[in-house]
């Protein structure tokens, strides 16, 4: 087995983990908030908490992954989540709460930057967003497990389960340090990153960071991360409270979406790396493939507010997880296109600042959910339709504006040697 497949179901892997560290917050809340007296206000600071630390650490640690390695960074951020998670032990109330959960965003913040940079040292641009597509699964994984984590904080306690994954990320940690003497002095793959020993000068930078491509693609993701965010952090409460499921029909609810996410973001990265193989256009293979798939799914989430019955809900969901989880891998490439040479600084800061929606969603989502006072289903409805609005807008900007072609330094599809 190529040591690029091994690497890859490793990344699978620590994003199950990271993705059911962020999630499983949202699959507890109602045991959490009746456990700490939380009222919907409450539970929206926590949902955001996450992320308050999240954006700058995904930016700086990515960048910092270029220059200590990304395996050693990978490997550092797993040995943190195993010890913020352990500390669970401890949460009795909202403020330590608020501290475990800003602290695990803290550590997960350059996960996916860096993820993203060691995939391109493994895979030609032909294949990294079907790559990158693979190694999100991760998430799907997570949601089949929905079930069983719902099982285990009813017998076990959410805190228990929270300690459950923080012993995962120690046994992926030592596994990770073995692999990772088998990348050593390796030069995988040739691609565009010949480069990434010379100095990059900050004058050369920054005006990538204010192109049109740069600003609409953050625009795009930004809200692409809310409506995942809003996944984790209010669907399962919405499923329970609005759709009017048991907790553990929710479990398969939310499992049934999660195959969506991934079977969508799979398909469509497969249909970009194949029109970018076919037109060597980032435009037509990334940016109108993405795009498209956004309004879409601001069409589905719509449509949530006026769906009858139980199953159409779901299936509303299903369809518009599934358009949004293609931006995912399709983003990152558009921007690593703007500089190769640094890929983990670009993905670091696109991903950090798409991420402040995790800050802000949650948030403006509680708000408006308590503000309807005991009338929380009006309260959702008008949260998806805020949410819906705002995504139709990013994507419609996002697809006229956004031309990465017209930003080409050196070729995307030139080869380079990388070090690991």
């Amino acid at each position: 087995m190529k040591l690029k497949w091994i690497v890859l179901a490793f990344l699978s892997v620590l994003y199950l983990i990271n993705f059911t560290d962020k999630a499983i917050i949202g699959y507890a809340a109602i045991p959490i908030m009746e456990d700490l007296d939380l009222n919907y206000s409450q539970w929206g600071i926590v949902g955001s908490s996450f992320f308050w630390f999240f954006s700058i650490m995904s930016i700086i640690g990515a960048a910092l992954s270029d220059r200590i390695g990304t395996g050693k960074m990978l490997a550092f951020m797993a040995i943190g989540l195993t010890i913020v998670q352990f500390g669970a032990l401890t949460i009795y109330g909202l403020p330590m709460l608020i501290l475990s959960r800003v602290l695990l965003g803290a550590i997960e913040g350059p996960f996916h930057a860096t993820a993203i940079s060691h995939i391109s040292k493994h895979f030609v641009p032909e294949q990294r967003g079907l790559a990158i597509s693979i190694m999100n699964t991760g998430s799907m994984i997570a949601k089949f497990m929905v079930p069983l984590l719902i099982y285990m904080i009813g017998i076990y306690g959410w805190r228990m389960v929270l300690v459950s994954l923080g012993v995962l990320s120690m046994v992926w940690a030592v596994l990770w340090l073995f692999t990772l003497k088998g990348e050593n002095g390796r030069n995988i793959v040739k691609s565009e990153s010949t480069l990434v020993s010379e100095k990059v000068k900050w004058s050369e930078i920054y005006p990538l960071f204010l192109s049109s491509t740069f600003i609409f693609t953050c625009l795009a993701l930004f809200m692409a991360y809310w409506i995942l965010t809003w996944s984790f952090i209010w669907m399962p409460t919405y499923l329970v409270k609005i759709v009017h499921l048991t907790q553990t029909q929710m479990g398969y609810a939310v499992m049934f979406i999660g195959l969506g996410s991934a079977l969508g973001g799979m398909l469509i990265s497969f249909i970009s790396d194949l029109l970018l193989k076919k037109t060597k256009n980032l435009r037509q293979s990334r940016v109108l493939v993405a795009g498209p798939s956004l309004i879409l799914a601001s069409v589905c989430f719509y449509s949530t507010t006026f769906v009858q019955s139980t199953i159409g809900a779901i299936i509303a969901l299903f369809l518009g997880m599934a358009f949004v989880n293609g931006m995912f891998p399709l983003a990152p490439q558009i921007v690593n296109h703007l500089l190769p040479e640094r890929r983990g600084l670009m993905s670091g800061v696109l991903l950090g600042i798409a991420n402040l929606s995790g800050i802000i969603g949650p948030a403006v989502i509680g708000f408006v959910v308590q503000s309807a006072g005991d009338n929380i289903r009006i309260g959702f409805n008008y949260s998806v339709l805020l949410t819906a609005t705002l995504l139709l807008i990013a994507s419609l900007i996002f697809c006229i504006f956004t031309k990465p072609d017209s930003h080409t330094k050196k070729s995307p599809l030139s080869t380079d040697v990388v070090n690991l």
